[in-house]
């Protein structure tokens, strides 16, 4: 008996005739993440969606329709409407349809106060941007709320250890009756890279320099060592587990001397070679501990604290290497051994690509 491979005409009509659900995404911001977004908009082809960029905007311009060509070769958005936050949202809402996906990668406060507009008008959001979600608990509240009414779906991963799969966790494990009980590790790949240069023997304003100088940090490395970024990380992560904090109950260890705090970015760089003597002292204490620095954050529901700590030399936290960010998640269930979750928490491609997923993602309820 001969077994014939060909497909019949009726099949492969099948199989070329299904439609792709097309979803609409517009994105705002398009430097480092949104631009990498871009580009992996344009390379994907999925096999159920068909991602259609309607609209982009900087600081300055928005366009609608843009030539995405011209965006992923590179070239800045230079020409179109001015970008004014007063008109964008409604004009999201009435090109929507219920089938808009808008990508939020500017980090701005302005942009962070449009989400319950957009969401209670049936825009879909997905963002890195952690700035929503750190705004008072109520602001936090309705954005959940208005996720969870079905009239538009609220996706947040990547505010969060960027491509890494915690906030996920987080929800699968309360939606299967489980209740987080702490959360703790390095939420900072910035920090990550500091403290082992400086095990490195390397001064902490070199390494300062060489993180900014290699877009490990923000462009004001101060943002980085504050420990607000972590700090909001934390608070994020507490919200989602179900418990009520807000910004001032977290206790944050800063890393930027006082003395440095009002000067420019220059002038910060300029003197933070000040300052090396107390990290190689205080690097060189905690080796003679056996043990090594790390910038480590803890939650549990009596409060939320970020700073500096020696951990054990021979402990996962220890033993982190690049911009590699480690989370351990403890519940009721995994009381005794926790969740580990590691990997890169910084970088424009992971967090891109997280974002997409977030994208795909919502494509399922849309």
């Amino acid at each position: 008996m001969t077994l014939s491979l060909k497909k019949s005409s009726t099949e492969s009509h099948t199989e070329t005739s299904i439609k792709k659900k097309k979803l609409n995404v517009f994105i705002a911001g398009i430097g480092a993440v949104g631009g990498t977004l871009t580009q992996l908009i344009k390379d994907l082809n999925h096999q159920q969606y068909e991602l259609n960029i309607i609209g982009v905007c900087n600081s300055r311009y928005t366009k609608w329709y843009p030539d995405i060509d011209k965006i992923t070769n590179g070239e800045k958005l230079q020409e179109g409407d001015p970008t004014d936050w007063n008109l964008i949202p409604d004009e999201l809402v009435e090109r929507s349809e219920g089938k808009l996906i808008f990508v939020d990668a500017t980090g701005s406060e302005v942009v962070a106060h449009q989400y319950q507009h957009l969401l209670n008008h049936g825009v879909h959001i997905a963002t890195p941007s952690k700035r929503a979600n750190t705004f008072g608990q109520d602001y936090f509240d309705h954005l959940i709320k208005a996720n969870d009414s079905g009239k538009a779906q609220y996706r947040y991963e990547t505010a969060v250890g960027a491509g890494l799969p915690i906030v996920s966790t987080i929800k699968t494990l309360l939606n299967s009756g489980d209740e987080i009980t702490e959360i703790s590790g390095v939420a900072s790949g910035t920090m990550t890279f500091l403290f082992t240069q400086l095990q490195n023997s390397v001064p902490f304003s070199e390494a300062v320099r060489k993180a900014k100088e290699g877009g490990y940090s923000e462009p004001d490395p101060r943002d980085d060592l504050s420990g607000e970024d972590v700090a909001r990380k934390f608070l994020i992560l507490a919200r989602t587990c179900g418990y009520t904090f807000e910004r001032n109950q977290i206790r944050v260890d800063t890393l930027v001397p006082e003395k440095l705090i009002s000067h420019s970015i220059e002038e910060f760089l300029e003197h933070l070679p000040d300052y090396d003597s107390h990290w190689k002292s205080r690097n060189a204490q905690a080796l003679v501990n056996n043990r090594k620095l790390r910038y480590v954050g803890k939650f549990t529901p009596k409060g939320i604290a970020v700073g500096v700590e020696e951990v054990k030399a021979d402990s996962p936290l220890a033993n982190l290497k690049g911009t590699d960010n480690l989370l351990q998640i403890y519940t009721r269930r995994y009381s005794q051994s926790p969740i580990v979750v590691q990997g890169p928490g910084a970088g424009r491609d992971v967090t891109a690509a997280g974002v997409l997923g977030d994208i795909i993602d919502i494509g399922g309820f849309v």
